[in-house]
């Protein structure tokens, strides 16, 4: 008896998989070590020498991606999954995704009472409004102090 629900979590745990290690390939590449990183995890026994002495990373990429999720179905069939992502070190796939759930803002959502806008204070700058007269008068009040 088939469970679906297990091929699509062995899709998705595939998934992201790939995007991990074609990171990995990236990071090791810039590095200088690509070829050590493969035969590390193990997958450089099924990739061309010639492709692997060429050291192109799209190339590699491709083709570690390929035989990464050839043997972890292989894996996945025969029982033996959580070795097999030991060996890659991803183990940690193998846990539940868990997901932020975001919700995307719609006119439904918007607050009904509407929020109370700040009141301004008015007023008016009274040595601006004063015409010269007034400013004269105002300044006859005032000495100067030297």
């Amino acid at each position: 008896m088939k469970h679906s629900g297990l091929d699509e979590r062995l899709d998705s745990i595939l998934v992201r998989a790939a995007m991990r290690l074609e990171e990995r390939m990236r990071l090791a590449y810039f590095r200088g070590n690509l070829a050590k990183y493969l035969e590390r995890v193990g997958l450089a026994k099924y990739i061309d020498e010639e492709k692997l002495t060429k050291g192109s990373l799209l190339e590699l990429q491709d083709d570690a991606a390929v035989v990464m999720a050839y043997r972890l179905r292989k894996a996945r069939n025969r029982g033996y999954l959580k070795e097999a992502l030991d060996e890659l070190n991803m183990a940690e796939l193998l846990q539940k995704e868990t997901r932020i759930k975001t919700v995307v803002p719609s006119a439904k959502r918007q607050p009904e009472v509407k929020k109370v806008q700040l009141q301004m204070v008015k007023g008016e700058n009274k040595s601006s409004s004063l015409s010269e007269e007034e400013k004269k008068k105002l300044l006859k009040n005032f000495k100067v102090i030297k």
